[in-house]
């Protein structure tokens, strides 16, 4: 090789190691704009929250929202007869539909001697007894449940059954 070709050879060298450097560079520049966007984008985020929670919009440290509490008068299919009280009724319908003021303004008033729980028809859990035609059982894999019911159950046992509005209003007008 002569000394002319060395000399190209060393320029054209010279200026790929500009042009790599370059490069490097370039994407330093993309990482660090990157970089630069993630800070501005975390730091309105973080503004956000703080104005927010300093204005009382947002109350994080409240439990006001949340209902911890477990209604004891509730009951499910599953455990309908596993009730201390000796003797109770169980009010069944679906907790869902216009009537559910209805029932509600209707036991409202109740102070009988038998305790009263509710069952809704309308939960997932309780789908399974749900029917067009009532079949009253102490079985409860037979039990089938029209809505409204109310059941007078005794020592695990149901002892009387009202299936229609007008019995179930008629018996809580008569314990008044």
């Amino acid at each position: 090789m002569n000394k002319k070709q060395m000399l190209k050879e060393q320029k054209r060298l010279k200026q790929e190691r500009k042009d790599a450097a370059k490069m490097f560079n370039d994407d330093k520049e993309v990482y660090n704009v990157f970089k630069i966007a993630l800070g501005v984008i975390l730091f309105i985020g973080l503004a956000f929250v703080i104005i927010n929670i300093l204005n009382g919009t947002w109350n994080l440290f409240s439990f006001e929202n949340y209902n911890t509490q477990i209604d004891s008068k509730m009951v499910m299919v599953g455990n309908m007869f596993n009730k201390e009280d000796g003797e109770y009724l169980v009010l069944a319908y679906d907790m869902s539909e216009d009537n559910n003021t209805y029932y509600a303004a209707l036991t409202e008033n109740y102070y009988g001697t038998k305790k009263l729980y509710y069952l809704d028809l309308s939960s997932g859990f309780n789908e399974g007894v749900l029917s067009d035609k009532s079949v009253i059982s102490n079985d409860l894999s037979k039990l089938k449940l029209t809505s409204p019911t109310l059941l007078e159950i005794k020592k695990d046992s149901i002892t009387k059954s009202y299936t229609t509005e007008k019995e179930i209003t008629d018996y809580f007008m008569s314990q008044k």
